[in-house]
């Protein structure tokens, strides 16, 4: 017995499982085990195992190449460590925030080059959705219960009480993790072939569905409406109409949604958000790269975490502008260029997939990315170490994919 638990930590398959429960495991270390040092460090040490496994995986021999990515993600690393070294004086606050972007980015490498059999990888996608299932089902458990929500999350003019959160502790967040995955699951649902399957994959995509409405998220909102838009024009038109029939049923039977868009057009939302709202965010993202509009103030200098644990200064809520504030132009149009290059390739990745099953669950995997893309404009997610590994692991796989050798399916 002992010896089978000795050699299942010799597979890296357990490790993943661990790293795809993330939110689950990182709740129960911080929240009831309550070790600080575990709970502060056991996904670092997540990362250095998943990275060794993966540079075994190199040595043994891939048939994957970085070329479609290579000349941006060097480019935007090399200028980051070079501001790294510009800012001797605070030195230890710009590794902090390189850390904060870089770290997650590794992720990519582990999605990248960890499988070698597109079959390998179901599994690993199946345990990420079915963690977000949980979640979820467990956001919308809050609202039918009526969990008690912070004030701060509930504006003023507002009839809302209660926004699902689960164990994510933020609406917002919780909304970009549904609409990451809620994709995903719908994708299974098409390349299972199981009924009992179908249907579990379909009854989850609901679930969390139903928790992104119930955070009263509107830029998860938005961001999962853009996602889907631009799945209906790239693949099935049709999908298009039936979203708007779900957003006019939504707005019948459920008028707090759209209290809660048409709320946004109002003189009350501008005025307070002008005042010490995202406006008044983004504009003071705005004035900071006026000032240094080239190089930026320095990684971990403003609008994220780090920047207000050393420096006091607030979220900016939204990852394009904290980026832009920290890295000037120089550094936002690389990033942009990575960005744009990772679509590019993972678009490609998707529509040159020539069996029909793989061609949905990667059209899933595909909208969510974009959802998380959309959603990062009006909110910090790659400031959450699990949504951005998530979001850098998943694109590993999408762009493996071509790479990966065909076998039989595990439909079942």
């Amino acid at each position: 017995m002992m010896n089978k638990i000795i050699n299942s930590f010799k597979n890296y398959s357990i490790w993943l499982y661990i790293f795809l429960s993330y939110p689950v495991v990182d709740f129960f270390l911080r929240n009831i085990l309550g070790i600080p040092v575990i709970s502060s460090l056991w996904d670092d040490g997540l990362l250095v195992v998943l990275l060794m496994f993966t540079a075994g995986a190199l040595i043994e021999g891939r048939e994957q190449t970085m070329s479609s990515i290579k000349a941006p993600l060097t480019a935007f690393t090399v200028y980051a460590v070079a501001l790294l070294v510009m800012d001797m004086p605070y030195f230890s606050v710009s590794f902090e925030g390189f850390r904060a972007i870089f770290q997650y980015i590794l992720f990519f490498f582990v999605g990248f080059f960890l499988f070698k059999k597109r079959d390998e990888i179901l599994p690993y996608l199946r345990v990420l959705t079915i963690v977000g299932i949980l979640v979820g089902a467990y956001g919308l458990l809050q609202v039918i219960l009526g969990v008690e929500t912070p004030q701060s999350w509930i504006s003023s003019g507002e009839s809302i009480r209660t926004r699902a959160f689960s164990i994510i502790g933020s609406p917002n967040i919780l909304g970009s993790h549904m609409a990451f995955l809620a994709p995903l699951s719908i994708g299974l649902f098409f390349f299972e072939k199981d009924k009992k399957w179908r249907l579990f994959w379909l009854l989850g995509a609901l679930v969390m569905i139903g928790a992104l409405m119930f955070t009263f998220s509107r830029g998860a909102w938005i961001a999962f409406a853009g996602a889907l838009s631009l799945l209906g024009v790239l693949v099935e038109r049709r999908l298009l109409i039936i979203g708007v029939i779900a957003a006019i049923l939504v707005a019948v039977f459920v008028p707090t949604v759209t209290e809660r868009i048409t709320y946004l057009f109002t003189d009350e939302y501008i005025q307070k958000s002008s005042s010490d709202g995202r406006i008044a965010r983004w504009l003071g993202a705005y004035d900071q790269i006026r000032y240094e509009p080239l190089f930026g103030k320095g990684l971990g200098h403003y609008g994220g975490a780090v920047g207000q644990r050393n420096f006091g200064t607030i979220y900016v809520d939204s990852y394009l502008f904290k980026t832009l504030a920290e890295t000037g132009l120089i550094g936002v149009i690389l990033f942009f260029w990575l960005i744009f290059k990772i679509l590019k390739e993972s678009y490609y990745a998707w529509r040159k997939t020539n069996d029909p099953p793989y061609f949905w669950l990667l059209a899933g995997a595909f909208t969510g990315m974009v959802a998380v893309l959309i959603h990062n404009m009006v909110e910090n997610i790659f400031e959450v170490p699990y949504m951005s590994s998530y979001f850098w692991f998943m694109t590993g796989i999408i762009l493996s994919f071509p790479f990966l050798k065909k076998g039989e399916p595990d439909y079942e």
